[in-house]
């Protein structure tokens, strides 16, 4: 077996062209988990405000 034919421990580390990794884009799911998050946040205030909050009227009368 020649030389050309063996795999080096080197070959391992440089990946083809073909099989590059695009690790430029943006974390998709993080934001979309973020995004839900917040809206589920700003529903579970609006539900405290006018239904707890609100009806109860001020502190003084």
């Amino acid at each position: 077996m020649s030389d050309d034919q063996r795999n080096h421990p080197d070959d391992r580390l440089d990946p083809p062209a073909e099989e590059s990794v695009d690790v430029g884009g943006h974390p998709k799911g993080t934001l979309a988990i973020v995004g839900i998050y917040g809206l589920l946040f700003v529903i579970g205030w609006l539900i405290m405000y006018f239904g707890v909050f609100v009806p109860r009227g001020p502190l003084t009368e």
